[in-house]
Order: structure tokens, then C-alpha cells, then sequence
């Protein structure tokens, strides 16, 4: 029961649970992926410490999928900045490693 116990300590102090919001930052661009979702490209930093920075992923199942990747086009059109909450990293395989996902918990918000 005791080594048990230990296990379950050590497998959850050593898993990283991270998020965070982005910096503001104009979006360089919005890309279509296959089936997949969106990704938004610009100085956003890397709020869930994932192998690639600067991007937020955001799946077609989102329940705000159109809004946000209409947002997403508005801001990039009208030069605005993006604030985005990340809660955790996803592979969703077509470009490789991992990167911030906008999940349906998070946020978006639209500057000036």
C-alpha cells in the first residue's frame, strides 16, 4: 500500500500541469489545418512551456470554432493584437512537436 502510494506522489509531482495567457501580440497569420482546426502564428510567447512557441492551436471541435477563427481573421486584417489563454500543450501532428491550445475553457481577447 505504501509503495503504492509513493508511486502516485512522484507520477504527479513530476507532471508539469501549465497555462497561462500569451502576451498581446499582432497575428502574422491564421493557417488551416487539414481537418484539424487553426493555428494563429505571432509574438505570443509560450504560456504552457510547449515544444513550439509563439503559435496557439485551436481543434474544430472547439464550441467557438467559427467565432474564434473569425476573430482570429479580424485581427489579422485590422492589424488588432490577440490575447489568448493556453491550458495545455497538443500534437496534432501536422507540423510536429507540440503547441499552446486554445481549449474551450480559455479565452480570446481582441486590443487595440
Amino acid at each position: 500500500m505504501r509503495s503504492i502510494f509513493l508511486i502516485t506522489i512522484f507520477i504527479f509531482s513530476s507532471t508539469t500541469f501549465a497555462a497561462g495567457w500569451t502576451t498581446t501580440s499582432p497575428v502574422d497569420h491564421v493557417e488551416i489545418i487539414r481537418g484539424q482546426g487553426f493555428e494563429i502564428k505571432g509574438d505570443f510567447g509560450n504560456p504552457s512551456s510547449c515544444t513550439a512557441a509563439n503559435t496557439v492551436f485551436v481543434a474544430i471541435n472547439h464550441p467557438q470554432y467559427d467565432q474564434l477563427l473569425s476573430m482570429s481573421l479580424s485581427a489579422f486584417m485590422g492589424g488588432k493584437k490577440l490575447r489568448i489563454y493556453s491550458h495545455r500543450c497538443v500534437d496534432y501532428g501536422w507540423h510536429g512537436g507540440t503547441y499552446n491550445e486554445l481549449t474551450g475553457a480559455g479565452s480570446m481577447y481582441l486590443h487595440k
